[in-house]
């Protein structure tokens, strides 16, 4: 078996591949195996045409223990571009952010990245060996994004079956792979692809059966907290594109209204106020009138599309601004916020942005407002829940929902994460705003939801 090393860290562009940028790029694919596993004939012959089609230079496979130590048959890959991984403590370089490391963890470990966004050095983003998909937003003060990454597995799972850690393993035992595009010393595209048992997967429009790649249609693009007013506008460049390239059935906003205007928690902040006024961005019925807007430029520009707006903690400004602050004495707002008050106050369900919007024009028709609690499920996924409420009335978080079985993609922390039922999409924002000092974990990435109730995080590091 071959050691894999590199010598210098750094990695030349390489092989082209037009990827959802247009950049060329340098392609691997990362997957773990196990010792005395069977390997999933169906997928490696799906991640064999996956390769030839991207153009992938290697595909690297870490190597796990199995039920025991004394456990040693791996097996035999007539592809030359497969390498098995046997890291030293070093690790290995892809470019200056990113590194494979080899943590050393059982296979039955049921949360493969306990512990390590401590103990990792802050200079690099990891991918990581285990046969669960996982992915964590790290806090740096880099200019660029952390995380941590998992794998999945090339193999079917060898657990001891006899103990709950083996049987729950098993049951969270997940195929699949990383695919990375290097795109330079410094920039790379990180891919999580997420299999089916019988080893098909689905990666943008393509889905790959029996080693053949066919085109099928997504299901949803969910994109990252877009607050009008602070989108930043290369994501929203790429998410244009996006749009047009995957042709998704749905595509859903979290935080679509920012509520600069009317934010409690500026309330009492003058310097804040005064900036607002300089940007003219202090006028309610303004900004509503400018989401409008972009919710029309996006609904007449992608008419095919059923666009989601999902009611978002940001909506809840216009709600506590009307119910519980005295907008009369906001002079610019006073008038606009009456109107509003006297809408809301008739009792009708919708969600209060909706109302907010209709005060200034007409919606879009291939526009959808969903109610908070109103379930909206695609494919077994929930696409209704911004995340900001948890369980009883709790403060929502991603780890609060990976101790449900609900399958959810949500928004709100602006911190990408896939977790064992679901995951968390990034932000569309600029990564600091003014109120985001210190340490982040703020990434811009999208997330989409194939026919196959599988998903993956598209991030954008630009």
């Amino acid at each position: 078996m071959k050691s894999v090393q590199n010598t210098n860290g750094i990695i030349k562009v390489g092989t082209l591949f037009d990827n959802l940028r247009g950049e060329p790029t340098m392609n691997y694919i990362v997957s773990t195996i196990q010792y005395n596993a069977v390997v999933n004939k169906n997928l490696l012959r799906n991640v064999l045409a996956f390769a030839d089609k991207h153009d992938v230079r290697n595909i690297y496979l870490y190597v796990m223990p199995g039920k025991n130590k004394d456990e040693t048959l791996l097996p035999t890959f007539d592809d030359s571009r497969i390498e098995l991984l046997f890291l030293d403590k070093g690790g290995m370089k892809l470019n200056s952010n990113l590194k494979l490391y080899d943590t050393g963890i059982l296979a039955s470990q049921i949360n493969p990245l306990t512990g390590f966004n401590t103990k990792l050095h802050r200079d690099y983003s990891y991918i990581l060996p285990s046969p669960k998909i996982r992915y964590s937003s790290i806090a740096n003060t880099s200019k660029y994004p952390r995380f941590l990454a998992t794998t999945g597995a090339l193999t079917h799972g060898n657990y001891k079956m006899h103990i709950a850690q083996g049987r729950k393993a098993d049951l969270e035992h997940e195929y699949g792979f990383a695919f990375v595009e290097i795109v330079n010393n410094r920039i790379f595209n990180f891919h999580p692809v997420m299999a089916l048992k019988n080893g098909n997967f689905n990666y943008n429009r393509e889905y790959y059966v029996s080693g053949e790649v066919r085109e099928q249609q997504p299901e949803a693009l969910v994109l990252g907290d877009w607050h009008c007013g602070d989108t930043c506008p290369k994501t929203r460049e790429a998410t244009i594109a996006m749009i047009q390239k995957l042709k998704p059935k749905r595509v859903v906003f979290h935080d679509f209204f920012n509520g600069h205007s009317i934010n409690h928690h500026e309330a009492h902040n003058h310097v804040s106020k005064a900036r607002l006024w300089q940007q003219k961005m202090h006028v309610l019925e303004q900004e509503v009138r400018e989401c409008l807007a972009e919710l029309k430029f996006f609904a007449t520009k992608f008419p095919d599309v059923q666009f989601l707006i999902v009611e978002s903690n940001h909506d809840a400004f216009l709600a506590k601004y009307i119910g519980e602050e005295n907008f009369l004495e906001d002079g610019q707002n006073s008038v606009f916020a009456c109107k509003l008050f006297v809408e809301v106050s008739k009792g009708i369900k919708q969600p209060i942005l909706k109302t907010a919007m209709e005060l200034v024009g007409v919606t879009p028709r291939n526009v959808q407002f969903l109610n908070e609690d109103e379930e909206y499920r695609v494919q077994g996924v929930g696409l209704d829940y911004h995340g900001h409420r948890g369980t009883n009335g709790s403060r929502g978080s991603g780890q609060s929902f990976d101790r449900n079985n609900l399958k959810l993609i949500t928004g709100h922390t602006h911190s990408p994460m896939i977790f064992a039922n679901g995951m968390v999409v990034g932000t569309s924002t600029h990564l600091k705003l003014g109120y985001s000092k210190g340490a982040s974990s703020w990434l811009n990435a999208h997330s989409l939801l194939y026919t196959s109730g599988k998903y993956t995080l598209i991030t954008m590091i630009f």
